[in-house]
């Protein structure tokens, strides 16, 4: 399957991606990064990357009890963003949250699974091709809270499962293997756990992030992925994105 290539309307994917996602998303870094790439090593190509990401959110409509507010939905705001940016693409990143830091569950696996499926088919009626990613993997030893094990009477992203990634391993395998659940998956999952296990290899003390955001580098990692997949890049170098965009600001001037 072309990604480029819209077999429904038999025309070009209009050039522009919109990114929705949680908190890791609404950073904005991978996205930044996969941009500044784009400028710097493929400057012709017309393409348009929207962040578009919001704290906490999930696909799922879940939410732990602890959690000082519901946890927003995409879906509450899925129809604006596809108005407004009008994209050729939708790249979603959903998994995090949807598990609510609790240990496995059927009904909240089946709730994140019935967001995907709604997300994809709002998408797909506006038009648009739709790109899933992986969640990106928990990481324990760069937490900086209480872990709880599965005993424990109740979870959040406070005190979350000590296990949790064993849920993200599960939401990631599913979306690996939904067949053509979307237009493309792309994993996040495995390239981010490779990077964090080679870095503690060599550091013990290493810390990914904050054990749920991935720090600058993992994002790297991220951008890099995308890359590759969306785009058939190579890249080996973080690019600076603030010399990229003084740059072009400076060519426009």
């Amino acid at each position: 399957m072309d990604l480029w290539w819209n077999e429904r309307t038999n025309q070009p994917v209009k050039p522009v991606i919109l990114f929705l996602g949680d908190s890791i998303t609404a950073s904005g870094h991978y996205i930044r990064y996969t941009e500044a790439w784009l400028r710097q090593h493929r400057p012709t190509m017309e393409m348009k990357l929207v962040p578009c990401g919001v704290p906490s959110e999930t696909v799922s409509g879940l939410s732990e009890a602890a959690h000082p507010f519901p946890r927003p939905c995409v879906h509450d705001r899925l129809r604006n963003a596809l108005d407004t940016v009008s994209p050729g693409i939708v790249a979603a990143c959903y998994g995090m949250n949807d598990g609510i830091y609790h240990p496995y569950s059927e009904d909240r696996f089946a709730a994140y699974q019935e967001g995907v499926f709604r997300l994809v088919e709002r998408s797909r009626g506006a038009g648009a091709k739709v790109v899933l990613m992986t969640p990106p993997p928990f990481d324990p030893p760069s937490m900086n809270a209480e872990l709880l094990p599965e005993s424990a009477p109740d979870f959040s992203y406070l005190t979350p499962f000590q296990e949790y990634d064993r849920v993200l391993e599960q939401y990631s395998a599913w979306l690996l293997s939904a067949g053509d659940v979307a237009d493309q998956i792309i994993d996040l999952h495995s390239p981010l756990l490779d990077h964090t296990k080679e870095h503690r290899a060599l550091d013990p003390a290493y810390r990914s992030g904050d054990g749920i955001h991935p720090n600058r580098a993992g994002h790297w990692v991220m951008a890099r992925t995308l890359l590759k997949e969306l785009f058939g890049a190579a890249p080996g170098v973080i690019p600076d994105v603030d010399a990229i965009s003084r740059s072009l600001a400076e060519e426009t001037d």
